[in-house]
């Protein structure tokens, strides 16, 4: 692993335990054992480093986003989203429960928030296609409540991961949208 790619993990960690207005850069230097001055070459400020947190996360929730490019037939795509979307979940906790302080905290909002909420609107206008397709009376309404309950249970799971029911809400919401127990459909 790279400098660049210590220092980052280190950030998320720390920013995900304390908070990203709580974690100073020379805190971050330290624990990556790498100077201060080179968090700011590779990333200019601790601003621009919350900024690659974010772009990294965004760039695996982007590949989780496949199936609805691929041309998958619908009902498979949004399984297939389903699935990516909890494996993310489950493999990146840190991150998410980064993401989720970010939004209670007015000083950070600032900086991320545009990027957060331009990260939402081109995943639900990605989700919206399937619904389309399958008919959904109100497809857009439809990409912004997955995109919610996916949401809803990250929060969850971020908060409780040792007792929330993270698989079997997965099963479930797979059989939801399998069976098209959605607006629209019968």
């Amino acid at each position: 692993m790279t400098n660049k790619e210590i220092i980052l993990q280190t950030a998320l960690r720390l920013f995900a335990e304390y908070g990203f207005d709580r974690t100073p850069t020379s805190q971050i230097a330290r624990e990556a054992g790498v100077s201060e001055g080179l968090i700011f070459r590779h990333y200019g400020s601790k601003a621009g480093l919350l900024e690659a947190i974010i772009q990294h996360g965004k760039s695996q929730v982007d590949e989780s986003m496949q199936p609805y490019r691929r041309g998958a037939d619908p009902r498979e795509a949004i399984e297939q989203h389903i699935r990516e979307s909890f494996r993310l979940i489950r493999e990146n906790v840190p991150f998410w429960r980064l993401v989720h302080q970010l939004r209670q905290q007015a000083a950070v909002q600032q900086n991320a928030e545009s990027q957060l909420e331009a990260f939402k609107q081109s995943v639900v206008s990605q989700l919206a296609v399937p619904f389309q397709l399958l008919g959904a009376a109100q497809p857009i309404e439809e990409a912004l409540l997955l995109f919610a309950i996916i949401d809803g249970i990250t929060v969850q799971y971020v908060q409780m991961p040792d007792v929330y029911p993270l698989e079997s809400m997965q099963t479930f919401l797979i059989q939801k949208y399998r069976h098209g127990q959605f607006m629209g459909q019968p």
